[in-house]
């Protein structure tokens, strides 16, 4: 038994107090580094974990905007259960998380003088951010690009119903920052947003939501298109 802080370790047989163990342990310590909690108990021998109280200090992470440690929870999570990529509970986490990193990456593409509307709690079709450029006060509305589950795809109705929002947003210009959603259904919402509300759409799709690209090019081209000639392609970056 391994006990201390409040946590409790109980290795049911010997022979599995290797790697798997050393894995525990780890996550354990690395647990109560980034959290301030313990764990109360975690069991080896049959397997079974305290996976909520990751998954649920994980949340809370995020929730507060404490992006890399949320990260590493998942991180934690996913070396302990093999099960946790298909479970809802941490794939809204990693919504969050992604939704956290698209928000700070708005905020760094920020040029001097210019202001960021953070919306955290924004709904089907409204921006998750809004950059207002200056001198002219352009608005480009910034979505975070995601499925609700692991299959990488909306339905059709959200997808109808995203893009009926998002061209009543005031903005003169908007940006998907896309993390796990399918390129065809990319396609339709920048394509319909285009189509129906006459203003420009641009895309920045990201090869891993855990390490972000700039996103003032994409920002910079955006300005451009609002400020001279519009093209009227929509231009959905591989994945």
């Amino acid at each position: 038994m391994f006990a201390g802080a409040g946590v409790v370790a109980v290795f049911v047989s010997e022979n599995q107090a290797g790697s798997v163990t050393l894995v525990v342990i780890g996550a354990l310590f690395l647990l109560m580094a980034v959290s301030g909690r313990t764990i109360e108990s975690v069991r080896i021998g049959d397997w079974e974990f305290t996976m909520s109280e990751l998954r649920r200090q994980a949340a809370e992470q995020a929730h507060s905007g404490l992006t890399d440690q949320a990260q590493a929870l998942l991180n934690v999570l996913k070396r302990l259960d093999p099960a946790a990529d298909r479970d809802p509970a941490v794939h809204a986490v990693e919504i969050t998380v992604f939704e956290n990193r698209v928000l700070d990456a708005v905020e760094t593409a920020r040029a001097e003088g210019e202001q960021v509307e953070r919306h955290p709690d924004s709904g089907l079709g409204e921006p998750l951010a809004v950059l207002v450029a200056q001198p002219d006060g352009v608005r480009i509305g910034t979505f975070a690009a995601y499925a609700p589950d692991d299959s990488g795809h909306i339905s059709a109705t959200s997808s109808d119903s995203f893009v009926r929002r998002a061209r009543e947003v005031d903005c003169a210009a908007y940006l998907f920052v896309n993390g796990t959603l399918h390129q065809d259904d990319l396609a339709r919402l920048a394509e319909g947003i285009q189509r129906d509300s006459g203003r420009p759409v641009g895309v920045e799709t990201w090869t891993s939501t855990t390490q972000p690209a700039p996103l003032r090019p994409a920002i910079d081209g955006l300005l451009a298109r609002v400020r001279g000639p519009q093209d009227e392609r929509v231009t959905i970056p591989g994945q």
